[in-house]
């Protein structure tokens, strides 16, 4: 069984689109985005919630000594086109004898909706 990307939305800007959307400055940027994944096949899809940032920008938010970038999407530069493309061949890279093997791996690039199943 393998995932497939079924689209995203922003959640904290005013365009949904990732193509259509260009933050200020494209080298120092944080957005937050849902992708949707399903299992090859099927048409509905399940939340993944992620953090698009550049670098700069994450470590200058920080001020922990050590930080994880879990759940996080770097991007040195803010290309939504690229940030899609990403994401599409991540889906369909990934494969499992389930939905939920397959979910806890495209967890690790977003917080699955239902990652208390895990």
């Amino acid at each position: 069984m393998k995932a497939k990307y079924q689209g995203h939305r922003i959640l904290d800007a005013s365009s949904s689109s990732l193509e259509n959307w260009d933050p200020p400055d494209p080298t120092d940027f944080s957005v937050m985005i849902d992708f949707y994944a399903c299992p090859e096949g099927e048409n509905t899809a399940d939340a993944f919630t992620a953090h698009v940032c550049s670098p700069s920008w994450f470590f200058q938010s920080r001020k922990e000594k050590v930080v994880s970038g879990e759940n996080t999407i770097f991007m040195h530069r803010f290309d939504g086109v690229e940030l899609v493309n990403f994401l599409k061949e991540r889906c369909m890279a990934t494969e499992g004898d389930t939905w939920e093997a397959i979910a806890a791996q495209l967890t690790r690039l977003g917080r699955w909706e239902f990652d208390y199943r895990l």
